[in-house]
């Protein structure tokens, strides 16, 4: 299968995913119905980042104490609690975290709680092993984030955080993001998060984890891949999706009729027969509490 070509530009389009400013309460990312969306759409890439974040972390095993920052959908703290860890899963989103305690329910010493991970309720050095994979990078506070992280993870574990290498990340949102551009040529999109931006250096991340008293880091990107299939079944599949993308969802009917052809176009010249597959790449840090 051919490897897609995406527009550079659709690099500088990456707020077209990331969530505007509202209140917890009212964003539509803390529904349900997103979570929803979200394991069905998005699981598929941050799922293999979270088996390679397992692997070179180590030691993932029975009665180990895992923290999952920003769980989203469950793509590790799942997994981690099926090699036997005892996983503690945080969202500050209501909607995920009731996905996550559907998905935790099979494992006794795993659980899924509101939290903020700017702000963790827990005490220090009370994990074996942490992992914010895109979580601290889209914080307002993201230098606390990583502070916050490194104080629960126990002297001598292990801190694990992933990154997108460019906005807007990867699969259908560098799609949107080219298809947007294509319609809207003079658009200028809003920026994405300062630590989106900053922590998608490698060198930066690593300099960034040493501040939070991390040590012997190691830092690596990788390749991830999103298939589905091409056609108007891809608008079919990911149409729920786009609703959630901030400038798709501000679109009037035409507009969006517009959109969903552009991203045809785009689609069809990536397409191998019925399947489309995108690539895209992020960044994953490892450190060791000091």
């Amino acid at each position: 299968m051919q490897d897609p070509k995406i527009s550079a530009n659709s690099s500088i389009d990456g707020a077209t995913w990331i969530p505007e400013s509202k209140s917890a309460v009212t964003h539509p990312h803390m529904t349900d119905d997103f979570a929803r969306v979200y394991e069905m759409t998005a699981n598929r890439n941050t799922g293999q980042i979270a088996a390679l974040a397992l692997d070179r972390v180590g030691g993932i095993q029975w009665g180990t104490h895992v923290l999952d920052i920003a769980a989203g959908a469950g793509a590790l703290g799942v997994p981690a609690a099926l090699r036997g860890a005892a996983v503690l899963a945080i969202d500050n989103a209501p909607g995920m975290v009731n996905l996550l305690e559907k998905r935790l329910a099979p494992f006794p010493s795993s659980e899924a709680r509101l939290m903020d991970g700017q702000q963790l309720a827990l005490k220090d050095d009370s994990f074996d092993a942490t992992f914010s994979l895109f979580g601290a990078s889209i914080f307002p506070d993201w230098r606390r984030g990583l502070a916050e992280q490194a104080r629960v993870t126990r002297r001598g574990g292990k801190a694990c955080v992933a990154t997108w290498r460019k906005p807007p990340g990867g699969g259908p949102f560098m799609v949107m993001a080219q298809a947007l551009r294509s319609v809207f040529p003079d658009m200028r999109p809003p920026s994405p998060p300062e630590g989106f931006l900053l922590l998608s250096e490698p060198d930066r991340l690593a300099k960034e984890m040493a501040h939070a008293h991390l040590s012997a880091i190691d830092v690596e990107e990788i390749e991830t891949v999103w298939e589905g299939p091409a056609g108007h079944a891809y608008l079919d599949e990911l149409r729920d999706l786009h609703s959630y993308m901030g400038v798709y969802a501000q679109l009037d009917s035409d507009q969006r009729r517009r959109v969903d052809a552009a991203i045809l176009e785009v689609i069809d010249g990536l397409a191998s027969g019925n399947t489309v597959i995108l690539r895209a790449t992020a960044v994953l840090a490892v450190g060791t509490k000091r």
